[in-house]
């Protein structure tokens, strides 16, 4: 598995176990929007649509952008992958910690559409970094077991 393509489909698998820390997070009362159904609330809000937050569109919408993402993230990860780490775990964790920061620590604030680290809940911050490494560590097991790469 080394094409774009691949990658997408591997990015949207590991996005499958990053929701489930965002479930357990919001269970345990870490948090209680999950930080992708903000993000799609706070874009809609910048161009003028204000589809009510529980309603199943906007929850079909903000799931579906997720996805999205977490497809566009494999793909990348897979273009970026030689540069990473060798060991699968580690170079999923690095990925993982450096779409955090670009997402959370760069671009979402100073679009406006999340709080900047600094202002937002520790608890929240701490869901979605969690949430990050568990992606990253699961976009480079699929990746690196579908390509058989040592795992040296």
């Amino acid at each position: 598995m080394n094409t774009l393509a691949n990658g997408a489909v591997a990015g949207l698998a590991a996005t499958a176990p990053m929701t489930l820390v965002f479930v357990a997070g919001r269970a345990a009362g870490l948090l209680r929007t999950p930080p992708p159904a903000r993000i799609t609330a706070a874009a809609a809000a910048e161009v003028g649509a204000s589809p009510p937050p529980d309603g199943p569109a906007f929850g079909a919408g903000w799931m579906g952008l997720h996805l999205a993402f977490g497809a566009a993230g494999g793909a990348l990860f897979v273009a970026v992958r030689p540069l990473l780490p060798r060991s699968p775990g580690a170079a999923g964790l690095a990925y993982g910690a450096a779409l955090w920061t670009a997402a959370y620590g760069g671009v979402m604030p100073a679009l406006g559409l999340y709080p900047p680290v600094p202002h937002d809940r520790t608890t929240r911050a701490a869901v979605t970094v969690v949430a990050h490494a568990v992606y990253g560590w699961s976009l480079a097991a699929v990746v690196d077991r579908s390509t058989g790469r040592d795992r040296g």
